[in-house]
């Protein structure tokens, strides 16, 4: 999502004096919210990008991971690297596995059997991640309904029926005992969504994408305290653009004027960086976690009641959001009005 440099410079000064206080008081020292090492976990749009990150890093620090996409050939490459790294940790964690099941994640009743085919293969689930989901850039007049209903089934749905199979699961049995010797204490199951950073800053070219991905925002804080009731945690993670093969496919049908807005200050980083930094965020406790600072400022303007961590910072962080936003709205509105009034309203054209 971009950020125009204008609004940069206006907050510049505000960011530098509070990116390091931010970090401290995120939990930075504090006990790890989110151990992985000796846990089952799922990982949705497992097979690249974002998701196949997220299952290799989880991996790579001790856990036991299942895999869930739709393209069998794209899966069996995925879980090869996968199984990789476990065979690596072989030493240290003896008992992980690895699981590839092929399923499409907008059918209620395959979502449901990959959650079982998961849990014969590696043991019952302690965190869902779901990472599926994509964009399909254009302007809202120009979709169909099934193009709308596309969206929805692949960035909503996909998300919502797992884990509505795995919350309901989780809420009917105690959690395992902890696999790790050197974790004391149980720790809390985990309900892991991936919205967008345009839940907190839309923009124009993605009407059928935002929807879907707020509403995944709005479904982790109504999940997070019915979560209460069974010790269950509930979080969505938020990033960016993302260097991925559905990153290129944005870009064949991404608007012209939404290119010029990104053009700004939109950095999309590797999908590495990104599983990187919302597993560290999850790991301090954060609800919503986030990729980089400016994603920081547009999260803690928007928040409302939802825990933030490191909540004395977030506030001051929203202040100065409350400002930076001016300028954000003015930039990507100009960049807009300026297209318009280079190509003219559509019925006073010849």
């Amino acid at each position: 999502m971009a950020t125009p440099t204008n609004s940069l410079l206006v907050g510049a000064s505000t960011a530098t004096a509070l990116i390091v206080a931010t970090y401290l008081t995120m939990g930075l020292f504090s006990k790890n919210q989110l151990p992985v090492a000796g846990r089952n976990v799922i990982v949705t749009g497992g097979s690249q990008g974002m998701g196949k990150a997220v299952a290799i890093l989880l991996a790579s620090k001790g856990a036991s991971v299942s895999i869930v996409a739709r393209d069998p050939k794209k899966l069996a490459a995925a879980g090869e690297e996968i199984q990789a790294v476990v065979n690596a940790n072989a030493g240290k964690y003896p008992d992980q596995k690895v699981a590839v099941i092929s399923a499409d994640l907008s059918d209620p009743e395959q979502a449901q059997r990959a959650l079982d085919e998961s849990e014969a293969q590696i043991g019952d689930t302690e965190i869902l991640w779901t990472c599926a989901g994509g964009a399909i850039p254009g302007f809202f007049k120009e979709y169909s309904p099934a193009d709308l209903q596309h969206a929805m089934n692949t960035n909503y749905w996909s998300a919502v029926y797992i884990g509505h199979a795995v919350f309901k699961l989780m809420a009917s049995r105690p959690p395992p005992a902890p696999k790790d010797p050197n974790q004391k204490v149980t720790p809390q199951r985990k309900i892991i969504f991936t919205s967008s950073l345009a839940a907190f800053c839309p923009l124009v070219g993605y009407s059928s994408y935002v929807g879907p991905k707020a509403a995944l925002r709005a479904l982790t804080d109504t999940l997070r305290q019915e979560g209460l009731l069974y010790d269950i945690g509930a979080h969505c993670c938020c990033p960016g653009g993302i260097l991925s093969p559905g990153y290129d496919n944005e870009n064949l049908t991404k608007p012209d004027v939404l290119k010029k807005i990104e053009e700004e200050d939109d950095k999309p980083q590797t999908p590495e960086d990104v599983a990187k930094y919302c597993l560290e965020e999850l790991e301090r406790g954060q609800t919503l976690p986030v990729t980089f600072f400016l994603a920081r400022a547009a999260r803690a303007g928007i928040v409302g009641p939802t825990p933030r961590a490191g909540f004395f910072f977030e506030i001051l962080l929203s202040w100065a959001a409350a400002i930076i936003f001016i300028f954000v709205r003015r930039g990507h509105d100009g960049i807009v009005l300026k297209e318009r009034k280079a190509k003219g309203l559509p019925w006073e054209q010849k």
